[in-house]
C-alpha cells in the first residue's frame, strides 16, 4: 500500500478555455468543495514562432494576449469564489504546455491536477501523445483526466483494477480516500493476464488484502477476478459493464525510443476512457 497520506488541499486546473478544460474546472470545483481545498487556475501561453505569412508575434501582441487571458482567469476565479466560497488563484506561464503544467504543480505544491483531455489515437497516441498524457507521465502528483462525455459531477462507482505487479496496490489508499469523500462504492477488479495457477493464487491473495483494507476503513465494495490478455481493454470493458464513473490506475515508467516515459496500459486507459481517470505514479524507494 502507498506510504504517503493522500490529502487534497491544493488543486491545479489547466485552462485553455476549451469545453474540456471548462468541464475540468467544474470537476475541480466540486472536488474543492468536498475537500475544502484551494484552486489554482493555470493557463499556458505556448511558446512557438509563427511562420507562413504571419511573421513572429510582437511584444505588444504578446502583452495584449496575456492581459486578455489574465482578465478571463480573474473573471473565472471571481465566479468560483462568489458562487462556492472557494479561494482561487490564477497563474499564467509561458512554455511547452505539459512541462509548464507540471512545473506549476511543483512550484505551488499541488496535491492533484484536474485537466480535460480530448483523447488521442493512432500515430499521435503511440508516438507523440496528448498533452494530458504527457502531464500524467511527468507529474509526481495524481492527475485526474476528464473528457466531454463526463458531465456528471461526483463519483458513485470507482473501478479499482488490481494486477500482479508490485505497484498495483499502491493506489488502494487513494481510491479509499476518494470513496470516503464522494460516498462512493469501490469495484475491485482483479485482472489475470496469464493462465497460470500460481499467478491466480498470488492475485487472489492480493485481492483478499485489498478487501480487508476496504473492510477496515468501512468502504462499500465489490470484488471480482477476470481474465484478459489486454489489461487496458479489460479495464475499459469492465468499467462500461459495471457503470463505473471513475477509474483509478497507476502509471508505468517505460522509456521508449523518443525518450518519453510511456506506460502502454495507462496510456490506453487515459486516451480511450469515456469516464474520468485518476492516474497515480508509483512511489520510488
Amino acid at each position: 500500500m502507498a506510504k504517503k497520506t493522500f490529502k487534497i488541499s491544493r488543486i491545479l486546473i489547466p485552462l485553455d478555455l476549451s469545453e474540456n478544460s471548462m468541464l475540468a474546472l467544474e470537476h475541480g470545483t466540486f472536488m474543492a468543495k468536498l475537500f475544502k481545498a484551494e484552486l489554482f487556475l493555470v493557463h499556458i501561453m505556448e511558446t512557438r514562432v509563427l511562420r507562413l505569412d504571419l511573421g513572429s508575434i510582437t511584444t505588444a501582441e504578446k502583452k495584449s494576449a496575456t492581459e486578455a487571458v489574465q482578465t478571463k482567469l480573474d473573471e473565472l476565479a471571481s465566479q468560483v469564489y462568489l458562487k462556492h466560497g472557494i479561494k482561487t488563484r490564477t497563474i499564467i506561464k509561458a512554455g511547452k504546455i505539459s512541462k509548464s503544467i507540471v512545473d506549476a504543480a511543483t512550484e505551488n505544491k499541488i496535491d492533484i491536477i484536474v485537466m480535460g483531455t480530448h483523447g488521442v489515437s493512432g500515430f499521435e497516441e503511440f508516438f507523440i501523445g496528448s498533452n494530458a498524457f504527457r502531464v500524467v507521465t511527468e507529474s509526481t502528483c495524481p492527475v485526474l483526466t476528464v473528457q466531454t462525455h463526463t458531465s456528471k459531477m461526483g463519483f458513485e462507482k470507482i473501478l479499482l483494477p488490481i494486477d500482479s505487479s508490485d505497484e498495483s496496490r499502491e493506489k488502494v489508499p487513494y481510491a479509499m480516500r476518494l470513496a470516503k469523500a464522494y460516498n462512493a462504492r469501490i469495484h475491485i477488479l482483479g485482472i489475470l493476464s496469464v493462465d497460470d495457477d500460481d499467478a491466480a493464487a498470488l492475485l487472489d491473495k492480493k485481492l483478499e488484502q485489498v478487501e480487508k483494507y476496504m473492510e477496515k476503513h468501512e468502504i462499500d465494495y465489490t470484488s471480482e477476478l477476470v481474465e484478459g490478455d489486454n489489461l487496458a481493454t479489460t479495464t475499459l470493458k469492465y468499467a462500461k459493464k459495471s457503470k463505473a464513473d471513475l477509474i483509478c490506475i497507476m502509471t508505468e515508467q517505460e522509456e521508449n525510443f523518443t525518450g518519453i516515459f510511456i506506460g502502454p496500459y495507462a496510456q490506453q486507459v487515459v486516451n480511450h476512457s469515456k469516464i474520468p481517470v485518476i492516474s497515480i505514479r508509483p512511489e520510488v524507494e
